[in-house]
């Protein structure tokens, strides 16, 4: 079997045809190709031998389509490697501004990033360089800060904190229950008043134990009468109400609701044909 070079698919197209990501139409190639060939252990000075192959259309847009899809992906795979290399000089230089580095090492910028925190942690304490324990105290030294400033006091003092949470809740507390000073119970007094009202307002009564369940009841039999229209309830009338607003017809009967179902989905039943 003769192995032949890349020459010898460029031939069968022919000079005039350009490699592209598209189809090769076969009303393009109406002659069977000539074509010199060359097998690839021929020495220079050889000349090749002169050979016709005769291949239909059909075959020639096969060949032409499998160099031109060759062609587009060795693009495609041009283009990601250019991607992927244009990404890693990009890291690369964003690295080196970071670190002040020329050639990256591994752990630069864990180091870069540890030194740039230790530096800020001594600047907060006023000190040049940084000493195990001085991020607890530039911690400790906000919280107190933060705390005089709640306080309005100039310097921190043990306690302080939970002394003006303290007062701040009750001071909620006390604006809520319509006081100047906060006293014990005070909120859960107010809650009781407010339930009471409520209720009051929801029975129209002074509250008695049991007040709610009656008048969910008298409420809920009120309904039932404006919904049977009838002043005495009795078992099954809700039923029967629903199911003669569906049916139109005041007294139910037995398969009425699905006559009027069946006719609502397929319409009236015609006899005789008409």
């Amino acid at each position: 079997m003769m192995i032949y070079s890349g020459a010898f698919l460029l031939s069968l197209l022919g000079s005039g045809c350009a490699f592209a990501p598209t189809r090769f139409a076969s009303s393009s190639l109406q002659r069977p190709a000539t074509f010199l060939t060359k097998p690839l252990y021929m020495s220079d000075g050889d000349e090749p031998a002169e050979k016709e192959s005769k291949l239909s259309e059909e075959e020639l847009e096969t060949v032409g389509n499998l160099v031109a899809d060759e062609e587009w992906m060795g693009l495609t795979a041009e283009l990601a490697e250019l991607v992927r290399v244009a990404v890693l000089e990009d890291i690369k230089k964003n690295t080196r501004e970071f670190t002040g580095k020329e050639d990256y090492k591994i752990g630069d910028v864990s180091k870069e990033l540890d030194s740039r925190i230790k530096d800020e942690i001594a600047q907060m304490n006023g000190k040049e360089e940084y000493e195990l324990g001085d991020l607890s105290s530039a911690l400790d030294q906000m919280a107190k800060d933060l705390t005089c400033e709640m306080t309005g006091k100039d310097e921190y003092e043990f306690g302080d904190l939970s002394i003006e949470i303290d007062n701040r809740v009750k001071s909620s507390i006390a604006d809520f229950c319509g006081k100047e000073t906060y006293e014990f119970g005070d909120l859960s007094k107010e809650v009781d008043k407010r339930v009471n009202d409520a209720i009051e307002e929801f029975t129209g009564k002074e509250y008695e134990f049991g007040d709610i369940t009656k008048e969910l009841e008298n409420r809920r039999q009120e309904w039932v009468k404006n919904f049977t229209g009838k002043d005495d309830y009795e078992f099954g009338d809700i039923t029967k109400k629903a199911l003669s607003s569906i049916t139109g017809k005041d007294d139910y009967q037995f398969g009425d609701l699905s006559k009027k179902l069946m006719g609502d989905l397929f319409g009236k039943r015609k006899r005789g044909g008409k």
